[in-house]
């Protein structure tokens, strides 16, 4: 039954696959975003499901890179059909444009490079992942979508989070993981070379402290599912308040309230405390002042709630996160302190593939791979993360500047997405290896190229009416 069901799924994704060819063939730039954003949140699933009940590991490996497949065909269209395209002609380098282009050079020189006892493969591997999210900027920056587009974009985004959170109901209900039936830790063994770990025979990260289950619904492990709900709470929060009905409003109410209960079940304490950190970061945006105040409010209620009332486990496990005495705390702490030292003896960096959990990491050669910052500075150096940290920067303030300057509604609703999502990422980055979350890295750097174009856009309407107007 689950071969048929498999064989099934893989037809399926074909007729889907020739589907995306064919309106990226002609153009339609919009059907690679609908890709991206309807096949990376399944994409291990769907390895699994198929890899586990058909057992054909070269199949399985052309479904694996069949999205780079999909994005270099996008690339190639755009670079021979420009003039037909709806593209965005003019561009002029902005700060962010250089970064990007500085980090890239700087990737693909580290891969070139001696360094590191990575094989040229494992660093080759490893480089693709970082072109994919330069890509993902380029076409954001590049590509313009009407607004019913974005629209369509948004509401797939919605729907994957309502199904998500429909299998998540599910997998609390039962107390039984989705990924333990579907052959997860078969692909991830043969495939991937990870032995199941864990009392669910899964992975560490499907359980917290204690044993208790961390659910991933239908993205690849819990932190991913977890982090992946920050652009779903952002695109419902933005309709929340645009939104005229009443009726609309209160579905936008269901949403956030659903993909809130999303991350209780994920069980990620750094991408819950950045879910306050961006609605804060979200009040200041839109200049809504008592969200701040309610805020901090309920933030010393529930510090008041541990406190004095709270059931002795949950106050020792906030103590012990707080003092890093817990496990998952400890692993963190070690993992840092191995990448800073590593910053420490090596400056220069020690190679591309060296540290992380992305594709072409080797367990037995990884310094560090807990914080997405020091990932990239124990491989690319200190220039290398400071780049890093320069792009997230300027990315989040383009970004609030581009939705401070818009002129109607419509037009701010890139810049608020990109620029809430970016900056409740930060905490989640310093805990995991969050560019390789595939879904919320490719398409919230596609957000930032976006709303950069917006930016630039209006900045230079701003000069050319200062150098116009009278007496300038």
């Amino acid at each position: 039954m689950m071969t048929l069901l498999a064989i099934l799924l893989l037809v399926l994704y074909v007729i889907y696959l020739a589907f995306i060819f064919q309106g990226i063939g002609q153009g339609k730039f919009h059907y690679l975003l609908i890709y991206l954003v309807t096949f990376l949140p399944i994409y291990i699933v769907f390895l699994s499901i198929t890899y586990a009940f058909i057992e054909i590991e070269f199949l399985t490996k052309i479904i694996q890179y069949s999205k780079e497949l999909v994005i270099l065909y996008a690339l190639g269209v755009w670079a021979l059909g420009r003039e037909k395209s709806v593209l965005v002609q003019a561009w002029s380098f902005s700060w962010l444009d250089r970064l990007f282009a500085a980090f890239f050079c700087l990737c693909f020189l580290y891969m070139l490079l001696p360094l590191g006892e990575a094989d040229f493969v494992s660093k080759a591997t490893y480089f693709k992942n970082i072109l994919l999210l330069c890509l993902a900027y380029f076409f954001g920056r590049q590509i313009k979508f009407s607004l019913v587009e974005w629209h369509k974009t948004f509401r797939v985004i919605l729907g994957v989070a309502m199904v998500a959170f429909v299998v998540v109901l599910c997998e609390r209900i039962t107390s039984t993981h989705f990924h333990s039936m579907i052959g997860y830790a078969r692909y991830n063994m043969d495939m991937l070379n990870i032995e199941p770990a864990g009392n669910y025979g899964l992975k560490w990260t499907f359980e917290a402290q204690g044993g208790q289950p961390r659910y991933g619904a239908i993205f690849s492990n819990p932190l991913e599912f977890s982090a992946s709900m920050l652009v779903s709470f952002a695109i419902a929060m933005i309709y929340l308040l645009f939104v005229r009905h009443e009726s609309n409003k209160f579905k936008y109410l269901g949403i956030l309230a659903a993909v809130s209960i999303c991350v209780m079940l994920a069980y990620s304490r750094a991408t819950f405390v950045a879910f306050f950190i961006m609605v804060l970061f979200m009040a200041l945006l839109l200049r809504f002042y008592k969200i701040i105040i309610g805020a901090g409010l309920a933030g010393l209620a529930l510090v008041i709630y541990i406190l004095f009332f709270a059931p002795d486990d949950t106050r020792y496990f906030v103590e012990d996160t707080l003092l890093f005495q817990n496990s998952s705390s400890i692993t963190h702490a070690i993992e840092w302190l191995e990448g800073v030292n590593s910053m420490i003896e090596n400056p220069m960096g020690i190679g591309l593939a060296m540290s992380g959990n992305a594709g072409g990491v080797d367990d037995e050669l990884r310094i560090g791979g807990e914080n997405q910052y020091l990932i990239f500075g124990v491989q690319l150096g200190v220039i290398g993360m400071l780049i890093y940290l320069a792009m997230l920067y300027y990315g989040i303030r383009n970004s609030w500047r581009a939705y401070r300057m818009a002129h109607t509604r419509e037009e701010k609703i890139i810049p608020f997405i990109a620029a809430s999502v970016k900056f409740g990422l930060l905490l989640p980055l310093f805990t995991a290896n969050a560019e390789t979350y595939l879904f919320v890295s490719l398409f919230s750097w596609w957000l930032i190229g976006t709303a950069e174009t917006s930016y630039q856009s209006h900045k230079r309407a701003l000069i050319s009416g200062y150098q116009m107007s009278p007496g300038s």
